[in-house]
């Protein structure tokens, strides 16, 4: 991966360990929308999702914009899927805790933009960059929804 990779992924990384704390440093409906507004793990995929989306942004620029986006969107849509299934699977094993939380996340962002690095490259992701645009879509809709409305499931409880 490159540098100029390497450095945005640690600043979103950085970007998703600070917003954790913004919705309770500044409540109101706006950063709610971003930044988690209870302890469910739920509201933590906000933690992934716009970090990665500022990421690709800044990725984005140049030539080589359409190939970043390709490689960007699945890699946001498939990070919740790595992080919960792990998530839920040490939990069944009795392994938990802040530094476990943690770990996760930044694997979850390191293999975030693996795949999208490596994506970025594929002629296949580029011939499916509008079905994961939507998916991107409907998982950032969702976020927004559920933060107003999350129904009652383990998920979406704090």
């Amino acid at each position: 991966m490159k540098r100029h990779w390497l450095l945005t992924a640690l600043g979103a990384i950085l970007a998703g360990a600070g917003l954790h704390f913004l919705w309770q440093a500044l409540p109101n409906p706006l950063f709610a929308l971003i930044s988690p507004v209870n302890e469910s793990v739920w509201e933590h995929l906000k933690l992934l999702y716009w970090p990665m989306l500022a990421a690709a942004l800044v990725l984005a620029r140049g030539p080589r914009r359409i190939a970043v986006w390709a490689g960007f969107f699945p890699a946001i849509v498939l990070q919740p899927v790595f992080l919960l299934a792990l998530y839920y699977g040490l939990r069944a094993l009795g392994v938990q805790g802040l530094a476990v939380d943690l770990t996760l996340y930044v694997l979850a962002m390191a293999g975030g933009f693996l795949l999208a690095a490596r994506l970025s490259r594929s002629g296949p992701a580029r011939r499916l960059t509008g079905a994961s645009l939507l998916a991107v879509m409907l998982y950032g809709a969702a976020l927004v929804l559920f933060t107003f409305a999350a129904p009652p499931l383990g998920i979406f409880q704090p």
